[in-house]
């Protein structure tokens, strides 16, 4: 009998079943999106609410605190406070859950704390008889050895972290250096490492769903649970032969996407149309010390009779005055008769770049095999900007330097992001926004 209909019963899976018996005081888990690693997770914290706690010197604890740790409080509370208590029984409930603390309180006079790490103090000054890290590659640096683990010593608590083995993220070299150290048993049987992918327990037709949304090294990560090298070229799935092709041609009843990057030296505009799931680029605008105004008129000169309407898609400088223009640059566009059924989208803020950057590569080829960005030979500046532009070494910032260098590539990564954002969907976890970074 389940003690809530939270606790469904979940599809058999050794390593899933070895560690929810395990009696390791340390876990580190790298699991893929969706695979039940937060499942598990949230359950075995939960298991421990009616158990009897006893401290090192064989006295119960009176109050057995528990935590279950997300990198904000802001995410905590908004992707697993109603799960948790979800799957806490009515009857354990000594009193309603607290919305404000995000605290549950029981009749056994144990409780579950929802916890941000964004302040690891909230840790702090509690002693805890275990707890669960989720997001570990988000999580901030050397907060586990200082908040955490102390935390831990009076009770001789356990903790799992748990995460996706992301290569960007703030703790992340931090997160999987703890995984090597735990799988390589140098700690001992206290400390205990797992590893499994999406595709052991995801449905098939899910799999395949995030291979064609993602390229093969974000697919890898994400639901492979493979690690991924950092650095290299940014747009490492763009093939300047696969990707390029003088059959791409303008279409003229399509809508042309302007991808937009302000600059005054270069302005750097990409033309392109996404049809279906094709995203083709047929030309380019690259002007040195220029404006707003000019750069239209380039445009106009070369696309002015053109029927099937515009959608101008840029940076979010472009609402402040980062040209020589005289008006921002998106009200230009918006105020020029000429383009009078323009759509213009800007944002208030830019997504960021390694969105941007995702989303350009799944286009360049997806885990599937699939080439869906196509790109003409005379569109020779996005080429070259694809074909180089890398990471700064062993960073996830791009190496810029040149004062040409990332402008096309960015007006293109804009529209690309917009229209083609990386989206994924699994049951356990509703819709992700898959980083790569």
């Amino acid at each position: 009998m389940p003690l809530t209909p939270e606790w469904t019963q979940l599809k058999y899976h050794p390593k899933q079943a070895a560690l929810w018996r395990t009696k390791a005081k340390r876990v580190a888990l790298l699991a893929g999106r969706g695979s039940g690693k937060t499942v598990i997770a949230r359950r075995y914290t939960v298991r421990f609410l009616p158990v009897r706690r006893f401290d090192l010197s064989g006295t119960p604890v009176a109050r057995p605190m528990y935590f279950y740790a997300l990198p904000t409080r802001e995410q905590a509370k908004r992707v697993a406070w109603e799960p948790l208590k979800a799957l806490v029984p009515q009857h354990w409930l000594a009193e309603p859950p607290s919305e404000s603390e995000l605290t549950i309180t029981t009749t056994f006079g144990s409780t579950l704390h929802l916890v941000g790490m964004d302040k690891p103090a909230r840790i702090e000054g509690n002693q805890w008889c275990g707890g669960v890290i989720d997001e570990g590659c988000d999580q901030k640096p050397g907060a586990f050895g200082r908040s955490v683990q102390p935390a831990l010593t009076h009770y001789d608590g356990w903790c799992w972290t748990i995460g996706v083995p992301k290569r960007f993220g703030v703790g992340c070299a931090e997160f999987l250096s703890r995984y090597d150290q735990y799988a390589s048993g140098e700690l001992g049987p206290s400390h205990e490492a797992y590893t499994w992918p999406s595709w052991d327990i995801l449905p098939p037709h899910k799999v395949a769903e995030a291979a064609r949304e993602l390229d093969p090294r974000d697919f890898a990560e994400q639901y492979g649970a493979e690690r991924q090298a950092i650095g290299g070229r940014i747009f490492w799935a763009f093939d300047s032969v696969k990707n390029v092709s003088d059959t791409v041609s303008y279409m003229p009843h399509e809508p042309i996407v302007v991808g937009s990057d302000f600059n005054v030296n270069p302005m750097a505009w990409n033309l392109s149309h996404y049809v279906g799931d094709r995203t083709l680029t047929f030309d380019e605008v690259w002007l040195r010390n220029t404006n707003t105004r000019a750069t239209m008129d380039e445009l106009h000169r070369r696309y002015g009779d053109h029927k099937g309407g515009y959608l101008f898609i840029g940076d979010s400088t472009a609402r402040s005055r980062n040209t020589r223009a005289s008006e921002s640059d998106y009200a230009q566009i918006l105020n020029d008769p000429r383009f009078e059924n323009a759509v213009v989208r800007y944002p208030k803020q830019n997504p960021s770049r390694q969105d941007r950057f995702a989303s350009c590569n799944r286009g360049f080829l997806n885990a599937q095999g699939e080439r869906n960005s196509m790109i003409h030979p005379r569109c020779k500046h996005l080429i070259h900007d694809l074909s180089e532009r890398a990471y700064k070494e062993g960073s996830r910032e791009p190496d810029d330097s040149h004062p040409d260098r990332g402008h096309m590539s960015d007006a293109y990564g804009y529209p690309m992001h917009y229209l083609r954002p990386v989206i994924v969907t699994t049951a356990e976890e509703g819709e992700i926004m898959v980083e790569a970074a």
